[in-house]
């Protein structure tokens, strides 16, 4: 099983990103439902469903924080925007179709749950641990009773999975209702698990040891560790089909050292593959870990950045420009090695091609090395 666009598995963290920031799933890409399926069957639906429903509630906390925090703090407005956030996440499109405050409960939908993704019970209340555990936290929080989330519908429209969750008061709570669990079955099941699981993370470790080292000649430069032209097609038009799904701006940025063949002329080509590192180093420090930084060949880069418009992307590019323009190289005895870079910004329109974005990315820089170098142009 591939990973959902936007899914990145980091061999060096141990951890799963989604565009740079934390994913929420388990395990790594390819066997992430070999891994789930011997750790239910382990556990229990039961079991499983309230160990991470009670685990995510745990960690509710901080969500209820956030959304009270936001729009003067009206619950309902901050549970909106918490809903983008975890929209952006990856988890799925939730709503909160309705509140009783008086009687204590709430529903909401949830529109593609990734959770569906990667297990369907036959029991609807054993699916979306994962939301559910946070929304039995947020509104026992919220409501200062015990609340219960559990799903009580899943529907296919258009394509697309419905799950209702209902959230209603409890006498119980996730922790006792696991502790129970625990008293009556045993610790056995738990135990043999992370037996299971450490010989399958042995077995997997030398797998991922050798794939690691394909999977960056396949997407990565060999000199900058920038990622490679191919890689960065694709990646940028993920990119522009989450502008088009999630309305968020994409801008896309052409950079070009200037008079590099200056360098190569006077110091040397090795003098001139350490100027090329060096200012990749230079832009991947300072660019966010959802952008998507490229060596497109010789001193010709890219960089695709989601969720930046025209002027939050111009901002970048000309950080960058003065860190380049102050940046120095130390080059053997008593040489010090500087040049400058022109950038190109464009922040890509709704209807508008990949190639067509790069295109104009090109001409504004393009513009800025008619005009003088070292300097940022947008079109």
């Amino acid at each position: 099983m591939s990973l959902p666009d936007g899914y990145h598995w980091d061999n060096i963290k141990k951890k799963l990103h989604f565009f740079g920031k934390d994913g929420i799933l388990l395990w790594k890409n390819p066997t992430l439902k070999n891994m789930l399926t011997p750790l239910i069957e382990q556990l229990g639906e039961s079991f499983y469903f309230l160990l991470v429903a009670y685990e995510a509630s745990e960690g509710a906390k901080q969500n209820y924080n956030y959304i009270i925090t936001r729009k003067n703090s009206d619950f309902e407005q901050g549970f909106e925007i918490w809903a983008g956030v975890v929209a952006s996440a990856g988890w799925g499109f939730m709503s909160l179709k309705s509140v009783d405050w008086r009687n204590n409960k709430a529903i909401l939908v949830i529109e593609d749950p990734f959770e569906l993704v990667i297990r369907e019970t036959q029991n609807i209340n054993d699916n979306l641990p994962l939301i559910c555990g946070k929304a039995s936290g947020i509104f026992s929080i919220a409501m200062n009773c015990s609340m219960r989330a559990l799903v009580t519908a899943i529907e296919t429209r258009n394509e697309r999975k419905y799950a209702t969750i209902e959230i209603l008061p409890t006498e119980a709570t996730l922790k006792s209702e696991l502790e129970e669990l625990n008293a009556r079955e045993g610790h056995t099941r738990y135990e043999h698990l992370q037996i299971l699981n450490k010989k399958l993370q042995e077995t997997q470790s030398e797998l991922e040891a050798a794939n690691r080292r394909l999977t960056e000649l396949a997407i990565k430069d060999d000199l900058t560790g920038a990622f490679n032209r191919r890689f960065f097609l694709a990646q940028a038009a993920q990119h522009h089909s989450y502008q088009v799904r999630y309305k968020m701006p994409v801008s896309v940025m052409m950079l070009d050292i200037d008079h590099f063949k200056k360098v190569n002329d006077t110091y040397g080509h090795h003098a001139g593959d350490l100027a090329l590192i060096e200012f990749s180093n230079t832009c991947i420090e300072n660019l966010r870990d959802t952008d998507m930084f490229s060596r497109l060949g010789g001193e010709e880069f890219a960089i695709s950045m989601p969720g930046l418009d025209l002027s939050q992307a111009m901002l970048t590019a000309e950080k960058i420009r003065q860190l380049i323009e102050k940046l120095e190289i130390q080059y053997e005895d008593n040489i010090t090695i500087s040049f400058t870079v022109s950038i190109g910004v464009v922040e890509m329109q709704q209807k508008e091609s990949l190639e067509s974005a790069l295109n104009r990315a090109d001409k504004a820089l393009y513009q800025a090395k008619h005009n003088g170098r070292n300097r940022v142009v947008s079109v």
